[in-house]
């Protein structure tokens, strides 16, 4: 289901959770990203919610346009909203 965005500029701590949910939503992805961080299953649930976390969801996500277009279309998002939580987790785009 699509979430429709207001005007306002979603939290970027939201928007990597959200992007958390989506690939592990998706054993592919969830596979491909826990190789990736370096992550367990049970790291990835203790930590979450942590900056370090989030940062390397972000990561993920926009270094793979796909990934980053299908989370995109999935949650109403622009790209500028990937780009403002990006810059809160230290992502140079």
């Amino acid at each position: 289901m699509r979430a429709e965005m207001s005007a306002t500029k979603p939290s970027p701590d939201i928007v990597a959770l959200q992007a958390l949910a989506f690939i592990a939503g998706d054993d592919a992805e969830l596979t491909r990203f826990l190789g990736l961080s370096g992550l367990s299953p049970d790291a990835l649930g203790a930590t979450a919610g942590a900056p370090e976390t989030q940062r390397a969801v972000m990561e993920y996500v926009l270094g793979h346009e796909p990934t980053a277009r299908a989370f995109a279309e999935a949650h109403g998002y622009r790209p500028e909203h990937l780009w403002a939580a990006a810059r809160k987790f230290g992502i140079e785009l």
